[in-house]
């Protein structure tokens, strides 16, 4: 068991360490992104830009990491 605290712990840390890494500000290639993206509304206004639909997967993946985290620090809590 105490193999398995070990093991969370060194995981929690990664996982904390990742969503640090995340940042809210928008940089440089999220706005040059973004810059595309209204560009190609422009020509087809009814639909997503590839970069868009990429944030959105990007989005996704930081709120399943958080959670991740959120679910291996109440696991860790609770041992």
């Amino acid at each position: 068991m105490r193999t398995f605290g070990k093991a969370a712990l060194a995981a929690l840390f990664a996982s904390t360490a990742f969503l640090a890494a995340c940042d809210a500000n928008d940089g440089p290639a999220e706005e040059a992104g973004q810059k595309v993206d209204n560009a190609i509304e422009k020509i087809t206004p009814d639909s997503k830009g590839p970069m868009e639909e990429m944030g959105e997967d990007m989005d996704n993946a930081y709120d399943n990491a958080q959670e991740s985290v959120e679910d291996m620090k109440d696991a860790a809590e609770t041992n």
